[in-house]
């Protein structure tokens, strides 16, 4: 009996004294400033002011987001972005492409073997490719490519396996004078320097593949003076990576655009441009010694492009040549222009091409050629993630008539 009773004076106490303190204690009386929010109070959101925000928005979308700005005239074909390691001035990126193709109307006489994009219907994966690159040192870089094949040999529909695509060490101290050394794209022809990842149609001109060289070995500077971008190479005279130059010769290039009105973008045009340019090479080759010569326009604004390029080559056979080849001087030139229109936003885009192609302008062969292209591109996530449909028109002009009319859509996916 005795121990309730002390209970429930307890009780009665603790009671007694909450009510007390509650009512000694001011309903309004402020909270200082160097105590926390009590728990009941709603939490204290952070509010950034909107100019702040769109600034912090504005720098991260510059980290994660490519430039919309061409600044390079010879272009990589991949795009290394995503950071792996950085300690320091060094850094090791890397970046992927992929492309998938599907051929649903191919002509009956169209073969790869002919330099058209398919033998039948089907798929085909047309580019897959990964790399590395990133800065050594404050003034030196690095970019490492491989292109992915199969090993079927050429004649059968494959490209004899796996090459090494770029494999180069740069110097870019200034700005006006990049030095770089290894395997790189000949400073020639202006389609040629365009990245595989930024074409506007699947596949670049006939033309570029018969005149223009690829890629070879050797040294190239490269730089921006005021509006005047340039490339000169220095180059083995025959191709090969890790072979050498086996069959002898060097090869020189160079090519200038101006860009008068600054430089074009690389992906939405807005502002007017307007460019020239124009490239020339010579190759002392094993067997041959050949000109090369080659003209461009472009013109963008508006969300349209328009972009021209003449290509001419001359070969003459050495006195005594190394391997059989054909008497006597061969000429080829080819011309090709594409025009292209965002329809709708940033991702639906139409795009037209002309291109002739005269193979040896003496005598009448099956090289004389004009093709019409024609496309639709839809950007996903601008040329990380796009999809590309083609019609395309190739009409030999001497002889009979050759069905290899193709119509083919690509996938590109690249990080």
């Amino acid at each position: 009996m005795l121990r309730r009773s002390l209970c429930a004076l307890l009780l009665l106490s603790l009671v007694h004294g909450s009510v007390a303190l509650a009512q000694d204690e001011p309903a309004s009386q402020p909270v200082p400033a160097s105590q926390p929010a009590p728990a009941a109070v709603a939490p204290n959101f952070t509010v950034t002011p909107p100019a702040a925000a769109a600034a912090a928005l504005t720098a991260h979308e510059a980290e994660v987001t490519p430039s919309d700005v061409a600044d390079d005239l010879v272009q990589d074909d991949l795009s290394t972005q995503v950071e792996i390691f950085r300690r320091g001035s060094f850094q090791l990126r890397m970046g992927g492409m992929v492309q998938v193709q599907a051929a649903f109307y191919v002509g009956d006489e169209a073969a790869l073997a002919y330099d058209d994009p398919a033998d039948t219907e089907g798929f085909r994966v047309r580019r897959a490719r990964f790399g590395f690159g990133g800065t050594l040192l404050d003034d030196w870089s690095y970019y490492i490519a491989v292109d992915l094949k199969d090993a079927v040999v050429a004649s059968q529909g494959g490209d004899q396996g796996n090459e090494i695509l770029d494999a180069k060490i740069e110097w870019n101290r200034f700005p006006f004078a990049r030095v770089s050394a290894g395997v790189d794209k000949v400073a020639f022809s202006a389609f040629s320097l365009q990245s595989s990842s930024r074409l506007l149609l699947i596949e670049r001109p006939l033309m570029v593949g018969y005149i223009a060289p690829d890629r070879r070995v050797g040294v190239t500077v490269s730089g921006d003076v005021w509006r005047l971008q340039y490339a000169a190479g220095f180059y083995n005279g025959s191709e090969g990576v890790t072979s050498g130059n086996r069959l002898a010769g060097l090869a020189g290039s160079a090519h200038l655009q101006l860009n008068l009105l600054g430089k074009p973008a690389s992906f939405m045009p807005r502002k007017l441009r307007i460019g020239v340019g124009g490239g020339y090479m010579y190759d002392d080759g094993p067997a041959v010694n050949a000109h090369r010569v080659s003209a461009n326009l472009m013109v963008q604004g508006w969300r349209t492009r328009l972009q021209g390029e003449l290509l001419w080559m001359k070969t003459t056979p050495d006195q005594d040549p190394s391997a059989q080849v054909q008497a006597g001087d061969v000429s080829r030139w080819g011309v090709a222009g594409e025009v292209s229109a965002f329809v709708w936003r940033e991702l639906l885009q139409v795009a037209l091409r002309y291109e002739y192609y005269q193979d040896v302008d003496d005598l009448p062969t099956f090289g004389t050629q004009q093709m019409i292209t024609a496309g639709l591109n839809v950007y996903l996530y601008r040329d990380n993630i796009k999809l590309q449909l083609n019609y395309i028109n190739r009409d030999e002009r001497d002889g009979p008539k050759v069905e290899n009319d193709l119509a083919f859509a690509q996938l590109q996916a690249m990080f």
